[in-house]
């Protein structure tokens, strides 16, 4: 089922990015010879830039499993015609009320519970592909998508003796899992200045794998809404 749903957001991706880019063509008029405008420039002349590069900062805020996390990150790259963007991107997973977490677990052999405590950490990133629609418009609209890679590291700890009514948590053990990630999105860009953009996006982060202890579908798969900051040649 949730196979069937990110198939369903990727050719709804496609589509709407195949329509916009028939869209860009005006009949009169070519595209690549309007003016750049600003919020503070209503045209600031034609620029036909064939490459382009760009520096982004980027603040995401999104789920991980059941807790909330910020996802603060950064993309570099380069652009093609004003349009295409190819570049790499990563993000960090950071949790607002901290990583702990404590649970008890059963031991099948003593019939006892075992407490456990812990802190998780991890992150993924990989290849930026993205189609900017009317990138020269005050406002427009662009299209990414991340293909790439994550991982998260779990340090955790039990007791040394749960015998005792207050055990001594010497017992660490440290283990991490990967996971691969596609994530479509769609984002809404100002441009502030020639040299700088202001985003605002929504994505859903997909990962295929499943029977794993944490980096399960459940956990991954989720939506993202970020805010960027792009500075370079557009």
């Amino acid at each position: 089922m949730k196979t069937k749903k990110i198939i369903i957001i990727l050719i709804c991706w496609a589509s709407a990015l195949q329509i916009f880019a028939q869209d860009t063509k005006p009949s009169s008029v070519s595209n690549d010879d309007a003016e750049f405008n600003t919020i503070f420039h209503k045209g600031d002349g034609t620029r036909k830039i064939p490459l382009g590069y760009f520096i982004e900062g980027t603040a995401g805020y999104s789920h991980f499993g059941h807790k909330s996390v910020f996802l603060p990150g950064m993309s570099m790259g380069i652009i093609l015609d004003h349009h295409w963007t190819i570049g790499m991107t990563g993000s960090f997973i950071v949790f607002p009320q901290g990583s702990y977490h404590h649970h008890g677990e059963s031991d099948s052999v003593n019939a006892d519970t075992v407490n456990h405590h812990g802190t998780s950490r991890g992150g993924y990133g990989g290849l930026l592909l993205e189609y900017t629609l009317f990138p020269r418009s005050k406002i427009h609209v662009s299209f990414p998508l991340i293909i790439g890679a994550g991982s998260v590291f779990h340090n955790q700890a039990v007791p040394a003796d749960s015998v005792h009514s207050q055990p001594a948590w010497s017992h660490y053990f440290s283990h991490g899992e990967s996971f691969f990630v596609l994530e479509p999105g769609v984002k809404l860009e100002l441009n502030v200045i020639k040299k700088m953009r202001v985003g605002l996006g929504i994505s859903y982060r997909y990962s295929p794998e499943h029977n794993r202890q944490v980096t399960s579908p459940d956990v991954i798969n989720q939506f993202t809404a970020r805010l960027s900051v792009r500075f370079g040649k557009f």
